[in-house]
């Protein structure tokens, strides 16, 4: 195995420390310049970590005047010509960089909550695999466990994006100027050829150019990226001894529906087999299995709870659910599972 240059791991030890700031600055109590000082903090410590990569595959990362190479063009060259990150890494990475370049020459726009914890995570636990996978030596240094506490009651970045798409025309308010800073972040990385990100005026006049009726969103690149990057909620779990913690993610009708904590105990909330419902209701488990599916009771986390088990599931069933199947009976007597 070839040997690391000091070079590519003097930029890489300042590139962790340039990290651990960033999220010094994230969980940072008082609220004054903080997120200009995590973006400018993260996006300085993917540029020297994108940079001591290039070093170790013996790539130069100056320009011919001898000046080091923009967090941009290193983004470029670490994901389409190394290929040591996925798409969605590099997009997350280069909404970063994007922000960084207006907070450093610009008032920054106002930027939802949900999407700086949106990119801090997945650039922070995309910055931890890089560093395992290019300078293993170094990376005890980094992987630790960081406090974060959320007490609001937050939804999710693609919700808080999609509220920005109508904004799209709209060149003179700060929505326009955040879905445009994360938008040409997204779509520098889609060409393998770009060397710099888009200047407003040239994003207005992208913007502009599409026909009225269109949905500008499906022509945007963020778009792509929040169909295909998964979202990502901080939350505390508190468990008593003894018991253990289930996350339980399923669709949802409701796509801003915020993330829900809820302590349950299936024994006493849902206290009722398909054998209990059956006898209550004097129909045998077959008819009980079959309604719960064909009604959707199953898929209700108030009337049912599906225990898991090593073969299948068993569902219980809370005291609300029973009701309901009770008093679905009761107005239709006719009801038949089986059709």
């Amino acid at each position: 195995m070839a040997k690391t240059s000091n070079q590519a791991l003097s930029f890489t030890k300042t590139a962790i420390s340039a990290a651990k700031l960033s999220i010094e600055m994230f969980n940072r109590v008082e609220p004054l310049h903080w997120k200009e000082s995590v973006l400018m903090l993260n996006a300085h410590a993917w540029e020297l970590l994108l940079k001591g990569s290039l070093l170790k595959k013996k790539q130069s990362i100056r320009e011919s005047d001898g000046k080091t190479i923009t967090a941009e063009k290193a983004l470029n060259k670490v994901f389409h010509e190394q290929k040591l990150i996925t798409k969605e890494e590099a997009k997350t990475i280069a909404q970063v960089i994007s922000l960084r370049n207006e907070a450093t020459h610009d008032l920054l726009p106002n930027i939802e909550d949900e999407i700086m914890a949106h990119l801090m995570y997945f650039s922070i636990t995309s910055f931890n695999q890089l560093v395992k996978k290019e300078f293993r030596s170094l990376s005890g240094s980094f992987e630790k466990n960081y406090l974060s506490i959320a007490l609001g009651n937050h939804t999710f970045y693609s919700n808080k994006v999609e509220k920005l798409f109508k904004y799209s025309r709209k060149k003179s308010t700060e929505q326009n100027r955040v879905l445009f800073l994360l938008d040409r972040g997204c779509e520098f990385v889609d060409n393998a050829a770009n060397t710099q990100m888009k200047t407003k005026k040239l994003w207005d006049a992208k913007v502009k150019s599409l026909p009225r009726k269109s949905r500008v969103a499906m022509h945007l690149s963020v778009y792509d990226y929040i169909n295909t990057q998964e979202n990502v909620r901080l939350l505390p779990v508190h468990v008593a001894r003894g018991y253990t913690a289930s996350v339980d993610v399923h669709p949802s009708k409701n796509p801003n529906a915020p993330v829900v904590i809820k302590k349950t105990d299936p024994n006493k909330d849902f206290p009722h087999f398909t054998s209990d419902v059956a006898r209550i209701l004097e129909k045998d488990q077959s008819f009980i299995a079959k309604m719960a599916r064909k009604l959707g009771i199953r898929q209700n986390e108030e009337y049912c709870y599906l225990h898991k088990l090593k073969k299948g599931e068993n569902p219980k069933y809370s005291d609300k659910g029973l009701n309901y199947m009770k008093s679905y009976l009761e107005t239709h007597p006719t009801f038949n599972p089986y059709k």
